[in-house]
């Protein structure tokens, strides 16, 4: 492999315990899914530093609505290999962006030509405008490549729905129209490459990776939680299945079980109707990782409902379902379009996505025994840690920016 001795890596990342701190201190919690998704990315490449040397520049995923706080201005860190550097802000709407922008545009200008372009190249987040845009401008005026990762295709985000009708129809004009200016791609799904890449650059399909340090974390029947615990984490919307999912579980009538559930959305404020409707049923609103994580070991089955009949599905990957399997606890999923092939020996599928055969399939895998749903779960954790680690991701990803 050629080495490529400089990555930048521009998203709206934080280190660990710097999301942490934001998320104990914000109203409204900064997405952690995208958060862990980029951080695993960027630790795949850090475990690459023969060949390259990583910095992440991140815009502090904080909003007017979620923090009172209006200056932030956070130091560098760095953590293991991993240097992560923050676009300071005034958190004050239309302030916040043009901002965050004009600080971007330097310090990438000013990046790119300390020491010389030569084997430099940016990977950015296509979803975080600000930061991305104006890194896209100053490297076109250096002259660096620049690869967008797409994780998601933007007319169909649903945390967008929170927005203005005018705010969203804005941002989603703005990212297609930089969309096509990237020298490369990192998309999710292939049936992305058709939207966003109309001048049909090089691009390669990464549906999601694990963090390889879960090798190290056993998923023993004797850790197991007492009663039978389906878990379901992310974000509670109708549209991702999650009130099917609440009507087939319902139907169950076995005492032992228990649905529980994590993630923030606008069903949060029905669950405590659900909960009273039944008992078994427990909601636990937003919590970090790391914890969802130790649930995720302790359960019997994981879910992931949503509808595969949905555009979006066409788009996406749930990060979700890699930290799922990756956890050794098995998952029932729908047969989502963008799902290779190659992962469905490893899960159980809902193929009637109706209440009715959400609930037979439940009634089914419950039927089986505890070892054979570990062993299960366990030969799905050795599929992703064999060929879905971030290491390995990383290493794909490397080979193709060369080619960039």
């Amino acid at each position: 492999m050629k080495p490529i001795k400089k990555i930048l890596y521009v998203s709206s990342l934080c280190s660990p315990q710097t999301l942490v701190d934001i998320f104990k201190i914000s109203k409204i919690k900064p997405p952690l899914a995208i958060q862990k998704f980029h951080r695993l990315l960027v630790e795949g490449f850090s475990f690459q530093s023969e060949f390259c040397s990583i910095e992440s520049l991140g815009a502090i995923p904080v909003t007017p609505a979620s923090h009172k706080k209006r200056i932030w201005i956070l130091p560098a860190e760095v953590v293991g290999k991993i240097k992560y550097t923050y676009v300071p802000l005034i958190n004050v709407p239309v302030i916040k962006n043009t901002g965050v922008f004009l600080y971007s545009f330097f310090k990438v200008v000013f990046w790119g030509l300390g020491g010389g372009t030569k084997d430099k190249i940016v990977v950015c987040d296509i979803l975080a405008l600000s930061i991305t845009a104006a890194t896209l401008l100053a490297c076109k005026v250096i002259r660096i490549k620049t690869v967008a990762i797409v994780t998601d295709m933007p007319h169909l985000m649903v945390d967008n729905l929170r927005q203005s009708r005018l705010v969203r129809k804005l941002f989603n004009r703005l990212v297609v129209m930089f969309m096509c200016s990237y020298d490369g791609y990192i998309l999710l799904t292939e049936q992305m490459n058709e939207c966003v890449n109309i001048q049909n650059k090089p691009y390669i399909v990464m549906e999601g990776l694990v963090d390889t340090n879960m090798v190290g974390t056993s998923n023993v029947l004797e850790k197991k939680n007492t009663k039978k615990i389906l878990l379901y984490a992310g974000g509670i919307h109708e549209k991702y299945g999650i009130l099917t999912l609440i009507e087939a579980f319902m139907r169950l009538r076995a005492n032992d079980i228990r649905l529980h559930i994590y993630g923030p959305g606008p069903m949060a404020k029905k669950m405590p109707r659900y909960m009273e409707l039944d008992q078994r049923i427990v909601y636990y609103g937003t919590v970090l990782n790391k914890e969802v994580v130790e649930k995720e070991l302790e359960a019997t089955l994981l879910i992931n409902p949503r509808p595969s009949t949905e555009e979006l599905t066409l788009y996406s990957f749930p990060s979700k379902n890699m930290e799922y399997m990756v956890s050794g606890t098995p998952l029932l999923t729908t047969p989502l379009p963008g799902m290779p092939d190659e992962y469905k020996q490893y899960v159980y599928l809902f193929y009637d996505e109706s209440t009715e055969g959400m609930h037979q399939i439940l009634r089914t895998i419950l039927a089986k025994s505890d070892e054979v749903l570990n062993e299960f779960g366990n030969r799905a954790k050795q599929f992703v840690l064999m060929y879905k680690s971030n290491d390995i991701q990383a290493r794909r990803i490397l080979c193709f920016l060369e080619k960039i």
